[in-house]
């Protein structure tokens, strides 16, 4: 097929995305942008740098690799501390990030710049004033805020607030509307978090990636829906079986060209879905399975069929992973309630995941920007943030809920409870809420 060219300047348009490995959501408003870019202009050729992998390694590996960590244990201090730890990292990289960015610009002579996450805005905007004053070109850097406007989004806005009058001029931030406090105005929170104008911004929809847009506009209706999940080995796909023929729900399994266990979803089921993030908290994750089932025996023969989807990250044959923890745990039990069928999922891609969204009567999440916003855009069942919080004796209050969430997470997760009445859980605090809907 041949190349369209850009009817303004007769030339293929190239786009750098600049992402980062230190959050899945980073990574995955990366891919929504390519998606705009390329729903746009077909023929615009897209080149990704990764900030933490391809240009500040080794620590930006060690980096993802605490972050993913401390992400599977749960530990709240570990993510906070990474993520205020931020600012350094940005003093200390701001050549490394200045010059791999001068240098690309030059050698792919792009045209246009989105950028999904946080470090080196300032050298990037540096690097694009130089390119631009050599190039005779007007490129913008176009910051895409992946996690929700709140005034806890420091790792974003420090940064920001701190650019040059001459800097601004080729900074262009994207977003949606903030969450306010009361009295507030947009202009006062713009101002006073990043020192920036109404005309400096650029308000747009949710910034989703392409399978969930099929679902934004659509009413969930009480009719039968396909969803599935895909498998990578045959280990994998045994597991899957072994556990899911425990329910008494009906499933169909394709082989190897399609890799994919296909569930037909009847209009009175209910339907939850676990996924705590990229790297899935493993005991979390583990503890609110073992509820479920728990509270399935308690409702034998009262209760609909009910599919539990639930995210363990990708299974390595003959290790106790997530995913042979869930296994062992569905296939292991004796008085087990055939009306729950436990699905483990491996990493799947967003054509998976979107219509799971949008069927699912619960979904439990994380807070993280993107999965929020996408999350906003397709859930037509009840949003549930995960929280670490934990209390030997009495309610846990809303305030110690939120301090189980890191960073501004803790403030994207506010945001969903005002935007879409989101309830903040615990697996020891979300069995009640289960008994409401399923009576």
């Amino acid at each position: 097929m041949a190349l369209l060219l850009s009817p303004l300047t007769n030339k293929i348009h190239k786009v750098l995305i600049i992402t980062s490995s230190g959050g899945g959501g980073l990574l995955q408003a990366a891919n929504a942008k390519e998606q705009e870019v390329k729903g746009k202009n077909p023929s615009a050729i897209v080149v990704r740098r990764d900030v933490m992998t391809d240009w500040i390694w080794p620590f930006g590996k060690l980096c993802v690799a605490g972050w993913n960590k401390a992400q599977i244990k749960g530990n709240v201090r570990i993510q906070s501390n990474l993520g205020r730890s931020n600012r350094i990292a940005d003093r200390l990289f701001w050549l490394h990030i200045f010059f791999f960015t001068l240098k690309l610009l030059f050698k792919e002579d792009i045209d246009q710049v989105i950028d999904t996450q946080v470090l080196g805005t300032s050298a990037i905007i540096k690097a694009i004033r130089f390119f631009n004053r050599r190039r005779k070109k007007q490129v913008y850097l176009e910051k895409v805020l992946v996690d929700l406007p709140t005034k806890k989004a420091t790792h974003f806005f420090l940064a920001i607030k701190a650019l040059k009058p001459v800097d601004r001029k080729h900074f262009k931030l994207i977003t949606i509307p903030p969450m306010l406090e009361k009295g507030e105005t947009e202009e006062d929170f713009w101002r006073v978090n990043c020192n920036l104008t109404v005309s400096e911004l650029q308000y747009e929809d949710y910034y989703i990636r392409k399978s969930f847009s099929k679902y934004r506009n659509l009413d969930r209706k009480a009719e039968t829906m396909a969803l599935k999940t895909r498998y990578q080995t045959q280990e994998e796909r045994r597991l899957i079986e072994e556990t899911i023929r425990r329910g008494k729900n009906e499933f169909s399994s394709f082989g190897e060209e399609r890799k994919e266990v296909e569930f037909i979803i009847p209009p009175s089921a209910f339907v939850c879905t676990i996924l705590l993030g990229s790297q899935p908290a493993s005991d979390a994750t583990f503890n609110y399975v073992k509820k479920f089932i728990e509270i399935a025996k308690e409702k034998k023969g009262q209760n609909p069929s009910i599919y539990l989807f639930v995210y363990c990250a990708n299974h390595q044959p003959k290790q106790q992973t997530l995913f042979q923890r869930v296994v062992d745990l569905v296939t292991s039990l004796a008085d087990y309630p055939s009306s729950l069928t436990v699905i483990p999922m491996s990493f799947q891609n967003e054509d998976v995941i979107a219509p799971l969204f949008f069927r699912s009567d619960i979904t439990c999440t994380r807070s993280g920007g993107q999965t929020a916003m996408e999350l906003m855009s397709v859930a037509r069942g009840q949003i549930w943030v995960h929280s670490e919080a934990k209390k030997e004796i009495g309610t846990l209050t809303n305030e110690e809920l939120l301090a189980g969430i890191p960073c501004w997470e803790s403030a994207s997760a506010a945001y969903l409870q005002q935007a879409r009445n989101a309830k903040i859980v615990t697996p020891d605090t979300f069995a009640p809420l289960v008994y409401d809907l399923l009576s």
